[in-house]
């Protein structure tokens, strides 16, 4: 056995260990899944709209937070404009009852410190300019946070829009992760709280000292934060919330350098949390292996790149022997001689097709193999491709320490 197919079959097992763990997990705790506690009551709650140039999204986001099932006594709204050079601030203004702070364009976390610095209620929410709660999700989040040591619980983010191919990728990576982002919860190690309808403890966000105002992902780093105050972050799986994504290659990959080169800031941050037994799956287990994707994710891309160039290049030189004529293409499909790659890739399409399944199902959507069949072979075939040039960038552009920007 070559050097290099040592390092595949380490991978592989890698790949097949983290596989088996996740659907134990799931096994284990299914009957967990779509379990809300029944809020004993319903606590006071602040919503912070941090909003930059929203004019088109602002009206929605606004009216779907008025009409929430909720006592309307105990929910307030404050908006907080980043500067807006848009009507984002007139049509704040046509919303009775909702606070408007105004502020130069200093970005999110600013913005949500500056609003809350005004909460007075017991929770608060936060909700971005481009986002919208459904009609039950505070009913179906709410209950959790009452859990002792129970600091922030997390929502589950969709995407509003499918128009391109990468918004229809992202649509179902959205889904994946309100499935994994539950299995997290229930495995302990969640490490981001996302903007769109995550609910905090206003006491404790305060004592913590809110939200890092020079950090690139401010909601994965008070994520790190809570758990580093021994505080705990939970999960409602339908607590649906819908968010704008991008549209095209240039849009996604500058949200995703600003996402992964955070995840390296904060890990670097926290790195004392990191093979830290005290910190329970999180430390010990999630960030080490995280670390070790970023690896495996560059190693198999640029494996990939290479192993395709010296195929395309024997094809050629082989076709030059005769002179560039016409050349069948033969594939062999004797599936009793497949070499162990050819194997492990099947293993992989089952293992992502089950993913996506349940992923659809524990969502609330359906498995429409008819209109969302591109949906899914796009995401199989595409995202780990992306992912990995993303990872692979991000780290480079860390290395080189280029100028971080939110």
């Amino acid at each position: 056995m070559q050097l290099i197919d040592l390092i595949y079959l380490v991978i592989y097992s890698i790949i097949l260990y983290c596989s088996v763990l996740w659907f134990t997990v799931f096994f284990k705790n299914r009957g967990k899944m779509f379990k809300n506690p029944k809020p004993k009551r319903f606590p006071s709650i602040t919503f912070l709209v941090p909003a930059y140039n929203e004019e088109k999204n602002i009206g929605r986001c606004l009216k779907a937070i008025l009409d929430l099932n909720y006592p309307k006594k105990r929910l307030k709204i404050i908006v907080i404009d980043d500067g807006s050079k848009d009507n984002t601030v007139n049509i704040v203004k046509r919303f009775k009852g909702v606070k408007l702070i105004r502020q130069k364009n200093s970005g999110k976390a600013v913005a949500m410190n500056n609003g809350l610095k005004h909460v007075k209620t017991e929770l608060v929410a936060c909700m971005d300019g481009d986002s919208f709660p459904d009609k039950d999700y505070l009913l179906k989040i709410i209950g959790h946070i009452e859990k002792k040591n129970v600091a922030a619980v997390t929502s589950a983010m969709k995407a509003s829009e499918t128009g391109s191919i990468f918004q229809k990728i992202q649509w179902v990576e959205y889904l994946w992760a309100i499935f994994l982002r539950k299995l997290f919860s229930i495995f302990d190690c969640q490490y981001v709280i996302p903007g769109p309808g995550s609910i905090y403890k206003t006491e404790i966000l305060k004592k913590i000292g809110g939200f890092d105002e020079k950090n690139l992902t401010e909601d994965m780093e008070i994520g790190f934060n809570i758990v580093d105050h021994g505080y705990k972050i939970g999960n409602s799986i339908d607590a649906y919330v819908y968010t704008n994504v991008p549209s095209g290659f240039k849009g996604l990959y500058k949200q995703r350098m600003r996402w992964y080169r955070g995840y390296i800031q904060n890990t670097m941050k926290y790195s004392h949390m990191v093979a830290n037994p005290e910190y329970g799956n999180l430390g010990f287990f999630i960030l080490p292996i995280n670390f070790l994707w970023m690896f495996i994710l560059g190693f198999l891309l640029f494996s990939m790149i290479l192993r395709w160039l010296w195929d395309a290049s024997q094809y050629f030189i082989n076709w030059s022997y005769v002179e560039f004529a016409l050349m069948p293409l033969r594939v062999n499909v004797d599936i009793f001689f497949l070499d162990f790659y050819t194997y492990f890739w099947f293993w992989f399409l089952i293992v992502s097709l089950a993913t996506i399944g349940l992923s659809v199902f524990y969502s609330g959507e359906k498995l429409d193999i008819k209109n969302k069949l591109k949906f899914y072979i796009s995401y199989i075939l595409f995202y780990p491709i992306l992912s990995s040039v993303f990872w692979i960038a991000s780290a480079i552009y860390e290395i080189l320490r280029v100028e971080r920007k939110w």
